[in-house]
């Protein structure tokens, strides 16, 4: 019987061969982990154990122990990695909810009992594979083509992508809503959950790098960026696969090198953000669902993994949907091949269920969470809107332009017109195909003199020109499925996105991903034309020659936008941008940038502070949630600021509103008092208020990287608001009005010098909601005769968290930086706290932890004025 259970194991690992260094390389990430290795060595082995190794092993059950519905090695490892995001998020989500912080080993169990149980099943199975996958019937093969130019196209594709989204992914810091989402990660560890369900998107963008932050506890930009990059560079292969079974070899690759070298996807590859998740999880949805379509074995295990892959996609944004398109349209292909309803339906049950319940885990809380109707105000009313249609054409064009170059925009736009003219002479062999190509082409020429062309009663109509060609597409008899697939998945979300919502910005990205398939295909086209008029090799002297070229004229263009950071191109566009390329606007937009290169040298402001150079509160210019994650969340205070932080912003057009920013605080009386220095160059500027000219400092940001990353890149520090867990320094019980607790406080010194300062963080607690907003005092005061030497009085957390935002149950860390005034004599005085009304005044009754009334004050501790210095 052992014997039995040792050889089948061995007849598994000689036929999974590639279990073994799946495996091998599973007990090295674990021994990379306990070394001193750089950190983006120490995320790569945090992402094998928690997403490669329980996504391979996932996928490798799944499919059951029928050799004919195996899938080819990279079609099996694709789907490894895109289980292995799924099973991270799903994992993480579930230990996010457990009560407490997240701890290094409970990450480190939950996965490695994942992977041992998935391990356990595989074993079980006792399946045996022949050693390499059949070929699927009616899908072209990889063995099938010349092995030379499929290398040649493999290569290819991994050198430009992977130039354009791995290479200085640590030179910019956190932007905006990446620093929000490693914000909201560091609150999760800390056992904040509710993080989790006030952000306005689905939580797998913060989820990822929790996985690797709450395995190494130390998070840098490369580190968060990582996971991201790897997915986007996962998904154009996944493009490549599709393509190649929806048009052939050359469709595939063209569809992917196309996309690799778009400005969307670049620059999503390269931040903390969604985008690069839904991209590949809803291209490996609709591979999946192809393959089915092409040979329906395995139906309900291909199914559940579509299933997956979709949920997962939902689960990192809602955008993610728009898979639902070409998902229903392959599945009533599937019902129209043959497929019987009742088979279909049954074999649903399990996906659904699947899907259903991976969505219910995150998003039923979500839901139900008070803060939901803020989230669906901002979708319905901000983003999506209320006044239908619009016409986002300009903006498109313009930010489109500027993320991949006027002449790729010419390019992709003119293979799709390309396309669809193509299909109305198929369709319409006479002259109404004629006729079409020629509205068509017209149309599409006036849109880009004048985009609101089609303008009727002073209501624009421009959509119904777009949504009228692109309807051929879909309904017109004469061409195979999968042309009617890319054409529903490219034109539907294009005509909602430019039409039919107010703002889209970057989320045009959705239907720009089968916007590449569109293209691949007309490609394909093209090149089996030529090479039915000329010999393949002279075929092959034409178009490798002018795929070369495109890569090095689109690319040259990405490389000085996203690559290059000697000079950061985009801030400095009117003096570096890129010679040789047109642009049709006087200046770059200013909204939904991302992924371009910024470095302010924000780790040497938060090094100042952690080494208390810097002692006081600061305002600043740039985005809040990057100063509290450089600063850990100690230093930023509109309402107490002594210092003002400014900083430059990636967008050219805001130079003249930051010269005007700078002169204001200049004229208020701050002092330089120093500034950091990037690339050379002055970025960073440190300005405190003081009566007396002040020698500026100049720091240089290079001298304070590793110092940061290594002891100030922790998850543990706390900001301003809702904490989870805080170590208070003295606990208190205290009542408040009938709603507020005051659980204890934190004091930096009990001594003080005349024009000092002191720094108080009390810790609050509504027991129920609070319908007033009440302000604290806080003064440093002399009981005896009430002389006052020190106050501050505000809204909680810097004003920024008003007492009718506490939700029952949190404890809110609110900071007040307490002056002490110039002429403050020496001696002994009480720290005194307490409510009252903003309004009225009225102050709150105090009662201690025995219900027992002690007015409407407290005392917190002495506090020692000494003589001035």
């Amino acid at each position: 019987m052992l014997y039995s259970g040792f050889d089948m194991m061995r007849q598994i690992l000689t036929q999974r061969f590639y279990l073994v260094p799946l495996l091998a390389l599973a007990v090295l990430a674990h021994v990379g982990l306990m070394l001193d290795l750089p950190l983006i060595w120490r995320a790569g082995a945090a992402l094998i154990i928690t997403g490669l190794t329980p996504g391979m092993l996932l996928v490798e059950w799944l499919l059951g122990d029928d050799a004919e519905r195996q899938p080819e090695l990279w079609e099996r490892v694709l789907y490894g990695v895109g289980a292995g995001y799924a099973l991270m998020v799903v994992v993480l989500l579930l230990l996010s909810y457990w009560p407490g912080p997240l701890h290094r080993w409970q990450t480190l169990v939950a996965f490695d009992l994942l992977n041992a149980s998935l391990a356990f099943l595989i074993w079980r199975q006792g399946r045996t594979l022949p050693q390499s996958a059949p070929g699927v019937p009616g899908v072209t093969q990889t063995r099938d083509v010349d092995r030379r130019w499929l290398v040649a196209g493999l290569l290819s594709l991994a050198l430009v992508a992977g130039f354009f989204r791995f290479p200085n992914l640590s030179y910019s810091e956190f932007q905006g809503d990446e620093a929000r989402a490693v914000l909201i990660a560091a609150q999760n560890i800390q056992g904040y959950t509710e993080a989790l369900l006030t952000h306005k998107k689905g939580p797998a963008e913060i989820l990822v790098p929790t996985a690797i932050y709450s395995l190494t506890d130390r998070l840098n930009e490369a580190s968060a960026r990582l996971p991201f990059a790897i997915a986007n560079f996962a998904a154009l292969f996944a493009i490549f696969l599709l393509g190649w079974r929806l048009f052939g070899p050359v469709g595939g690759w063209t569809a992917a090198i196309l996309l690799a070298l778009d400005g969307y996807l670049i620059g999503f590859s390269r931040i903390v953000q969604y985008q690069s998740l839904v991209f590949f999880m809803v291209v490996l949805t609709v591979l999946v669902l192809h393959r089915l379509v092409r040979h329906p074995a395995g139906l309900g295990r291909y199914l559940t993994l579509a299933a997956l892959f979709l949920a997962t996609g939902l689960l990192a944004h809602y955008e993610a949907a728009l898979a639902a398109l070409p998902g229903l349209y392959l599945l009533y292909t599937l019902w129209r091949q043959g497929q019987p309803l009742p088979r279909l339906v049954r074999s649903l049950g399990v996906p659904v269920l699947v899907g259903g319940t991976v969505l219910a885990i995150f998003y039923v809380p979500f839901v139900l969470n008070p803060s939901f109707r803020i989230t669906y105000a901002y979708i319905t009313v901000n983003r999506i809107g209320t006044s239908f249609p619009y016409n986002n054409l300009v903006d498109f064009f313009e930010r489109s332009t500027l993320y991949s170059s006027t002449y790729y925009f010419v390019l992709m736009a003119g293979l799709a017109t390309l396309g669809l003219a193509h299909l109305y002479r198929r369709n319409w062999p006479d002259w109404r195909g004629w006729l079409a190509t020629a509205l068509l082409v017209g149309g599409v020429t006036l849109t880009f003199w004048v985009p609101n062309w089609l303008t009727v009663a002073g209501q624009d109509h421009t959509w119904l020109f777009f949504a009228a060609v692109l309807a051929a597409a879909w309904f017109l008899p004469r061409f195979p499925m999968e042309e009617r697939l890319v054409w529903l998945w490219f034109g539907a979300p294009m005509v909602l996105m430019l039409f039919f919502t107010l703002t889209p910005n970057t989320h045009v990205y959705g239907f720009v991903i089968p916007w590449g398939l569109v293209a691949g295909m007309v490609l394909a086209r093209a090149w089996a034309w030529l090479r039915n008029r000329l010999t393949i090799p002279a075929a092959r002297r034409v178009a490798v020659p002018t795929m070369a070229l495109a890569i090095a004229l689109f690319g040259n263009y990405e490389y000085w936008y996203f690559v290059h950071t000697g000079v950061e191109v985009l801030r400095t566009w009117r003096e570096n941008r890129p010679w040789g390329y047109w642009f049709s606007y006087d200046m770059p937009t200013r909204m939904s940038i991302f992924g371009f290169p910024l470095r302010n040298g924000w780790k040497v402001v938060g090094s100042l502070y952690a080494e208390g150079v810097l002692d006081a509160p600061f305002d600043l210019n740039g985005k809040e949630p990057v100063a509290d994650w450089y600063t850990r969340g100690q230093g930023r205070c509109p309402r107490d600021h002594v210092y003002y932080i400014f900083t430059q912003s990636v967008e050219p057009a805001d130079k003249g509103y930051l010269t005007v920013i700078r002169q204001q605080v200049e004229e208020q009386g701050y002092q330089k008092y120093g500034v950091v220095m990037v690339n050379g160059e002055e970025r960073l500027t440190i300005y405190k208020m003081a009566d007396e000219p002040i020698t500026p400092q100049v720091f240089q940001v290079d001298d304070f990287e590793t110092r940061f990353d290594e002891n100030l890149s922790g998850p543990h520090f706390e900001l301003s608001g809702p904490v989870a867990e805080p170590a208070i320094q003295h606990p208190l019980d205290y009542r408040f009005g009938d709603a507020i607790r005051l659980q204890g406080y934190r004091l930096n010194s009990t001594q003080a010098t005349p024009d000092g300062a002191l720094s108080l963080t009390l810790y609050w607690q509504a027991t129920q909601p609070v319908e007033t907003k009440y302000s604290v005092f806080t003064q440093i005061i002399d009981m005896g005769d009430f002389h006052k030497v020190g106050q501050r009085d505000g809204e909680p957390g810097c004003n920024e968290f008003p007492t009718t935002f506490w939700r029952p149950g949190d404890t809110i860390a609110d900071r007040y930086f307490i002056p002490v005034y110039a002429d403050a004599r020496p001696g002994t005085y009480t720290l005194l706290i307490g409510m009252y009304d903003g309004d009225t005044g009225e102050r709150l009754p105090i009662f201690d932890g025995e219900g027992q009334p002690i007015g409407d004050a407290l005392g917190l501790t002495e506090i020692q004025v000494l003589p001035a210095p």
